[in-house]
Parts: C-alpha cells; structure tokens; sequence
C-alpha cells in the first residue's frame, strides 16, 4: 500500500518573490488577459494603494505640460492599466457572487486573448495557454516596448515593459511548477484512495475483532459484513480523506484541497480529470446528505 498522502501540504507560491513578480507583471496582464480568477487580484491593498497614486501622478502630470510630455506615455499605460484590473475585478466578483466557492476556480490565472483567437482558428492543444503565458505573452511584451523605443523613442515606458516582461517569465514558469507538484500529489492521492476503495469493495466480508457468542450453549467467532451503503461510504471517506466518526467541516475542507489539484481547468479538461472531478463531487454531495441532516 502506498503512503497516505492525505495530509501532504498543497503547494503554493514562494513567500516575497511570487507576489513581487505578481505585482509587476499585473498591469500587462489585464491587458493580455480575461475572465480571471478572483485570487489573481491579490493584494487588492496594495493595488487600491497603486490605484491611487496612479490616479493622482496623472493629475499632477495632466497639468504639468513638461512631466506629461516625458511621462505621458508611462501615465497613460499605467491608468490604463489601473482601469482594467478594477473593470476585470468587478465582472469576477459579479460572477462568482452567489455561487459555490471554487478554489480552483478562483486560483484561474486568466484566458489569454491570444489563446481565444488560436482556438477561433482551429488551433488547440492541453499545452497550448501554458506556452502562451510562459513565452508568447512576455514576447508580445517586448515586442510592444522595442516598437516604442525604436518606432517612437519612448525610454520610460520601455524600459519598464521590459522589466515587466523580464518579471512574467519567471511568474509563469513558478505557477507551472506548483501544477506539476500539484498534478503528482493528486495522482498519488487518488491511486491510493483507489486501491484502498478496491479493497473496500470487495465481495468479502469484513472480519471485526473475534467477538464471544453463545448460541445454543456453544461459543462461535462471528464476523460482520458491511452493507452496500457502509461500503459506499467507506470508499468515498478515502476518496475525501477522511476516517470514522465522519465529519462534515473535515469532509468540505479536504474537498476543496483535493478538487483543487484536478480540477479540469487545470488539466486540459481530460477525461481523467473529469472522471476524478466527478467522483470526488459524489463523495461530497453524500456527506452533505448524510452529515448535514
């Protein structure tokens, strides 16, 4: 039997240097992007801070002839910029309003609209908005910031392009990485939570601790089968990870770690995620049911 993985910390981004990348490389994404995930907006502090400053740097430069013409290209990007995230933020918070919460959902680093015109052209691949965020992306970027050094001598905002650009790279290839960490503990979690299902659901009876029975003055070993239902329930506690007395907060945490590491959005929509999606939904919905009453 393989070792439990149950409790095995989901992997997430590295404390400072991700959220630094975050930052810098978030006033080109809202231009690259669409329908994010509400996680990709953090920290909204610090981005209502920069909201601000931008706006006011604007102002002053608006009536400053001389700082508008060598920052004006810089202040425009930037407002820009801050326009889309808060627009972005808006639509992602109207759409996930009301509904249930989806982790995975909510870590969705966004749709490339450079992936949205391959696909109207017939060019699709499980692998396709990954290169796209890792390479394409940060290409069209300095693709951007040379035309506006050589085209029309613009040093500020190019230079900082560039760095931005310099900044997603390393972004995208870390996000890359905690999938692939997260696609083998999900591999792992759900051979072993298999494998012990298997062995749950077998036709033969379960024996307890040989218990003393006196039946017509005689002392006899008796075992106890478990019903279908108890089965059932068995397999779908350790497809959730969870052991007897069952609890339902213990059931809804490990749910939303476990759909997480598969869900389809993450994994091409295949069908073994779809398949893994759909049996851990099950186990949820009949702890709900059997908890919650």
């Amino acid at each position: 039997m393989k070792e439990i993985h149950g409790n095995r910390p989901t992997p997430g981004p590295i404390p400072v240097i991700s959220p630094t990348l975050h930052c810098v490389a978030m006033p080109a994404l809202v231009y690259l992007r669409s329908s994010f995930g509400l996680t990709l907006f953090r920290p909204r502090t610090i981005f209502f801070a920069l909201s601000v400053a931008v706006g006011v740097l604007d102002y002053i430069a608006w009536h400053e002839p001389d700082l508008w013409r060598k920052y004006g290209a810089v202040w425009i990007f930037c407002g820009g910029a801050v326009g889309l995230y808060w627009l972005h933020y808006g639509v992602t918070f109207v759409r996930e309003f009301g509904q249930t919460p989806d982790r995975q959902r909510d870590n969705y680093s966004g749709t490339s609209h450079v992936c949205r015109l391959l696909k109207r052209l017939g060019i699709s691949s499980p692998a396709l908005e990954t290169n796209v965020h890792i390479w394409l992306e940060p290409a069209l970027v300095l693709l951007f910031a040379s035309i506006l050094r050589f085209a029309f001598a613009e040093q500020h905002l190019s230079t900082w392009l560039v760095i931005v650009a310099a900044c997603m790279v390393p972004k995208e290839l870390m996000n890359y990485w905690t999938e692939i960490r997260r696609g083998n503990i999900a591999d792992d979690i759900q051979k072993d939570a298999e494998e012990r299902g298997e062995a749950l659901g077998s036709d033969q009876p379960e024996p307890e601790a040989p218990q003393a029975a006196r039946v017509a003055g005689q002392t006899m070993k008796r075992n106890v089968v478990l019903t279908e239902e108890e089965k059932r329930a068995r397999r779908l506690a350790e497809l959730l990870g969870i052991t007897e007395p069952y609890d339902i907060e213990e059931a809804e945490s490990n749910y939303r770690d476990r759909i997480q590491l598969i869900h389809p959005d993450t994994h091409g929509n295949s069908p073994e995620s779809n398949r893994r999606t759909a049996d851990l939904n099950e186990a949820i919905e009949f702890f709900r049911g059997k908890l919650s009453g």
